[in-house]
């Protein structure tokens, strides 16, 4: 099985344009310390849903790549929050196999 990061350590192009969620591709698919995570990315703006376990409470991150700002459950973050959140989404791309995931893209993505 092939990881995310290993794709992206390949890879030759910068899409900086990219528009689209990553998501585990059933209900029972779990990171190797049991969390889950969904990761949107529509250009700069990116948006990780992340539960640490099972029946916890959601967290909801959005980060703004250009202004380098976070918001944590729609409240502004943290300097400690934004590498939360990087460390967060690395983790998710080094041990996640890209057979278990879907893409998910917008129509106007899909449709090109």
């Amino acid at each position: 099985m092939t990881k995310i990061v290993s794709y992206i350590e390949n890879t030759t192009i910068k899409d900086e344009n990219f528009i689209g969620t990553i998501a585990f591709r059933n209900e029972e698919l779990t990171l190797p310390d049991g969390s889950k995570m969904a990761l949107g990315i529509d250009d700069g703006h990116w948006v990780l849903v992340y539960q640490k376990e099972a029946k916890a409470a959601f967290r909801f991150f959005e980060y703004d790549r250009r202004e380098k700002k976070v918001t944590v459950d729609k409240k502004p973050g943290t300097g400690e929050e934004i590498a939360q959140f990087k460390k967060l989404v690395g983790y998710m791309f080094t041990n996640t196999n890209v057979e278990d995931l879907v893409t998910l893209l917008p129509p106007q993505v899909v449709d090109k």
